[in-house]
């Protein structure tokens, strides 16, 4: 009976140790609790710890979070060192969640840009409060119009109610409709929009499913990441390892057992899923923003020319981008290398040429080199023509010491590669059917140029030659009910 009496005092304790964490919870339309279920009168990583006691844990090892704002990328071409942080935050900081870099500006983690499940969140006015300098106030603007919705449901009302006079916290029962996963929705639309430009991808559109086989499978489910649950810590060693992992299209999961047949599946050491069934993008204006052809810095702005024409992508071996190199390929022969689709983005920006790889190759280098900040582009314009020349580039003097600032300066023109995993086609989905043999073999071949991947010729090239159009590729699944035959009536 003892022994009892020890394990219900136990477990009283715990329940009313941890309906505490849901004291003064009584519906107040106060903003920054109507939001989130919270305790401190304020949204932030730490007022999440009241539950999720690992979160931050999750804070420090997210590399949404815990991104490089030093990092260089042809695209925006910003030099933080020379024009500022302060800068940088105005400019991008809405598309960083909040905390890491951002927390000595006043932003905290702003879970809910992931997490709003009313699809009321406004990206758009959390920009603007960046652009304005208004940092402390960004993530509360994006969510006046979501605050509003969640003080009218009546649901969530009775929610509030119960868990101010019971220690059974009720908001487990209805937390995933208010701040559940991440959906879709929120990746595309609000950060991921920033893709479509060289990727081509169509999940802003209404009618993504007509583009994309995946087009009902969330984010999360393929972009596995580091978690933070209610009582497990999950021990990180790196957090880049962690974030970085996809699932395969073999995963257990998904496609595992899938055949194709014997040939076709034997491709599987040397070519990507996706080089098959990613056969074309669409070229032009689409819902938020326009599929980039180039990009121009030469004279201190950035120059955009646009895909108008549908897009095939280009077949290209790879094992992925390291850290500080360019999106450029690899070689046929360099390690663990796969055949994978590319779209081809040309990129032109003035390096200061003392790297001796950039010197030597300018457009082929995977170096990300010595970029040149655009501010000193622009002032390199001697005669004010809006044309920025070699010979002013290099003889340049904008410290006025009375020698040139970049007298080995070149201008790089690189065909930037842009990997392609989305607009997945399958048989009824996508702008165009699958690849199949004759596409990339035999005289009917346009879709892969083999002299560009290393080849002489195609490695299929037989004598006489192959008819590849007769050879046809098909899906075997594992477990899959028979096709039906259909047979006269017997009478």
């Amino acid at each position: 009976m003892a022994k009892l009496e020890v394990i219900l005092l136990a477990a009283a304790i715990f329940i009313f140790a941890f309906a505490g964490v849901f004291a003064s919870m009584g519906y107040s339309g106060n903003e920054a609790i109507a939001h989130h279920y919270m305790t401190e009168g304020e949204w932030s990583d730490s007022s999440c710890g009241g539950c999720h006691f690992t979160v931050s844990d999750h804070v420090e090892t997210n590399t949404h979070i815990q991104r490089d704002i030093d990092e260089w990328d042809p695209l925006t071409n910003f030099d933080i060192e020379v024009e500022g942080e302060d800068e940088w935050v105005e400019r991008y900081g809405a598309y960083h969640p909040g905390g890491g870099a951002l927390e000595e500006y006043g932003v905290d983690v702003d879970c809910m840009v992931c997490h709003e499940q009313y699809g009321m969140y406004d990206f758009e006015a959390r920009a603007m409060k960046f652009a304005e300098g208004d940092f402390e106030n960004a993530n509360a603007a994006a969510m006046v119009d979501a605050n509003t919705a969640v003080q009218k449901d009546n649901i969530r009302k009775f929610t509030y109610f119960s868990n101010a006079v019971t220690p059974l916290p009720l908001l487990l029962l209805f937390h995933d409709t208010v701040n559940g996963a991440p959906a879709k929705e929120s990746c595309a639309e609000n950060c991921h929009e920033a893709n479509i430009p060289t990727t081509a991808v169509m999940w802003s559109a209404p009618d993504y499913e007509e583009f994309d086989v995946h087009a009902e499978v969330e984010c999360a489910e393929c972009h596995e990441i580091s978690h933070s649950s209610l009582l497990v810590k999950a021990d990180v060693e790196n957090i880049h390892e962690l974030e970085a992992e996809t699932r395969s299209c073999d995963d257990a999961d998904c496609h595992a057992g899938i055949s194709h047949g014997p040939i076709a599946d034997a491709h599987l050491e040397t070519v990507e899923c996706e080089s098959c069934h990613i056969p074309a993008l669409p070229g032009g204006e689409l819902p938020g923003g326009t599929t980039l052809e180039s990009f121009d810095w030469s004279n201190g702005e950035r120059v955009d020319s646009f895909k108008t024409e549908t897009i095939i992508p280009v077949l290209a071996w790879s094992n992925g981008v390291g850290e500080d190199e360019l999106n450029i390929p690899d070689g046929k022969d360099d390690a663990d290398v796969k055949l994978a689709p590319f779209n081809i983005v040309t990129g032109i920006w003035w390096d200061e040429g003392v790297n001796p790889e950039v010197a030597e190759s300018p457009d082929t280098s995977k170096e990300i080199g010595d970029p040149i900040a655009v501010a000193y582009v622009e002032a390199a314009d001697a005669d004010q023509d809006g044309m920025v020349t070699v010979d002013e580039m290099r003889n340049y003097d904008g410290d006025a010491d009375g020698e040139a600032d970049y007298p080995n300066a070149v201008l790089r023109t690189v065909d930037l590669h842009y990997r392609l995993s989305h607009n997945i086609a399958g048989s009824e989905v996508g702008m165009a059917d699958p690849l199949e043999c004759a596409d990339c073999h035999g005289s009917t071949a346009t879709a892969i140029d083999w002299e560009l991947i290393g080849y002489d010729s195609d490695p299929a090239q037989t004598d006489p030659p192959t008819d590849f159009t007769l050879k046809t590729i098909d899906a075997t699944i594992p477990g899959a009910k028979p096709p039906e035959v259909e047979r006269e009536p017997a009478f």
